[in-house]
């Protein structure tokens, strides 16, 4: 079977599974902004129906996010007949990029790089915002999914999972940072502690994206911080300090393999929570506009370019046989949905 749709596969039956389970602050750090420097990725211009103007990337999250630099990457190996240029607009934890797409023209020359908080979990959370996931047209997976780990400040002395466990299971209480109150970290770290029985030892402390939170990570700002997976390797292979106490899911991270899962702690449910990363367009879009876009993204995807910067940046590797079609991916979505759905309601995050 294949690689990525193994382990998303997983995540299905997970996802029934915990459905079966009894459901049990700081404001953030920046506020919403617009890239002053976007990255406009230069092509000469045919004469076409479409394209033939400028096609945007919208990004939800600051510069130097794993949605902006994937996407960077993923654009400087793309082969689109017109220039594309990729806008950082930030905020709202991902929401303000997300309703500005949305409010654009559904015509093909706005993109929206989607992710787990902004795009599952805040609609859930916030019947105030003008899209849902029925309202995007998914178009394709751009990276891998990736697991969620909790890092621990050197403050704590933590330096193994037996430690991680024993401090969690202290009654001692703690800071958490966060990229944002409602990605996928803070969905499966709010699961892990609800069902340990600690969340009222638990102060949440939000950033605007991964950047600014490794940032208070490293200063000392808090005890622990929620990174994906890949993230987190990345850090620690380039000689930082990251010290990764939990794999909070059923199964060990590929990065980490002698860190122990939160599952092998009997805590349940975690295995759906999977981090995505997705292009999209607004319903209503054109199909043909739909299927010209899937198809020069998924070329994109298997470049040799792009493939060798996901290896050297620890984004998982997709291959042509991983590709999923656009049906495939909003299924999968609906599902891990119902997961983050079932795991707010466990939080006390929703009714």
């Amino acid at each position: 079977m294949k690689k990525a749709k193994k382990v998303l596969a997983m995540a299905l039956v997970l996802t029934m599974t915990l459905s079966l389970v009894a459901c049990g602050s700081n404001p953030a750090a920046s506020t919403s902004v617009a890239s002053s420097d976007p990255a406009v990725f230069s092509a000469p211009v045919e004469e076409s129906t479409y394209p033939n103007d400028t096609i945007s990337f919208i990004i939800p999250y600051a510069a130097g996010d794993g949605l902006d630099t994937s996407t960077r990457a993923l654009l400087e190996n793309a082969e689109f007949p017109v220039n594309t240029l990729v806008e950082n607009i930030s905020g709202g934890s991902g929401t303000i990029g997300l309703q500005d797409a949305f409010g654009r023209e559904a015509d093909g020359y706005t993109v929206a790089i989607l992710s787990n908080g902004p795009t599952i979990a805040q609609p859930l959370l916030n019947d105030t915002l003008t899209y849902t996931l029925e309202d995007w047209e998914v178009l394709t997976f751009t990276t891998a999914p990736v697991l969620a780990v909790l890092g621990c400040s050197a403050s704590k002395g933590i330096e193994n999972s037996d430690d991680m466990k024993a401090f969690l299971e202290s009654g001692e209480p703690f800071t958490v940072g966060v990229p944002s109150m409602s990605g996928f970290g803070y969905v499966a770290a709010a699961s892990m502690f609800n069902q340990m029985g600690i969340m009222d030892k638990v102060t949440w402390v939000s950033y605007d994206g991964a950047p600014a939170l490794y940032q208070a990570y490293l200063s000392g700002e808090i005890d622990f911080a929620t990174f994906d997976d890949n993230f987190a390797a990345q850090y620690a292979n380039s000689g930082n300090s990251v010290t990764v106490g939990v794999v909070m899911n059923d199964i060990r991270s590929q990065y980490f393999p002698d860190v122990a899962a939160a599952g092998e702690w009997g805590v349940e449910g975690l295995g759906a929570n999977i981090g995505f990363k997705a292009a999209a367009v607004k319903k209503g879009t054109p199909a043909d506009v739909c299927e010209y876009l899937t198809k020069k993204i998924n070329a994109a995807v298997v470049t040799e370019g792009y493939q060798k910067w996901c290896e050297d940046n620890y984004f998982g590797v997709l291959t042509e046989e991983d590709i999923y079609t656009g049906e495939e991916a909003m299924e999968m979505l609906i599902q891990l949905r119902e997961t983050n759905r079932t795991v707010l309601t466990a939080a006390g995050l929703l009714g």
